[in-house]
């Protein structure tokens, strides 16, 4: 049995296995246009995924074992960064850079150490 990696991609999208075309390797742009097809737009994605968030739930979907059996981590890992691309949910929200924190004293402490060859 070949690996089915669209049904795994389309699971972590949407949290459900959905009848997909398997291409018998990752496809996530037919992808996409198959969630389309079934009524998982990109926006019924993305509000599926911030409604999870919200409710303090994990997003993307865990794909059960047995779902995604013979898909290398590597490869589903790019395939769904690149599904979640498409259907405009790879970053759902947008943070401002972390403030500058004050440094403690054992760390200013490592900041002067140098090691003896340092010539300062």
């Amino acid at each position: 049995m070949s690996p089915r990696w669209q049904a795994a991609i389309g699971y972590a999208l949407v949290g459900a296995e959905l009848a997909v075309d398997e291409p018998g390797r990752p496809d996530p742009e037919l992808l996409v246009t198959e969630l389309a097809a079934a009524g998982w737009s990109t926006e019924r994605i993305g509000d599926h995924a911030r409604q999870v968030l919200s409710a303090e739930q994990v997003w993307p979907h865990p794909v059960p074992t047995a779902l995604r059996a013979g898909c290398g981590a590597a490869q589903f890992a790019a395939a769904l960064g690149r599904a979640r691309e498409l259907a405009g949910v790879a970053t759902l929200e947008t943070r401002a850079p972390s403030t500058r924190t004050r440094l403690n004293a054992d760390e200013l402490r490592l900041m002067r150490e140098v090691p003896p060859h340092h010539g300062s």
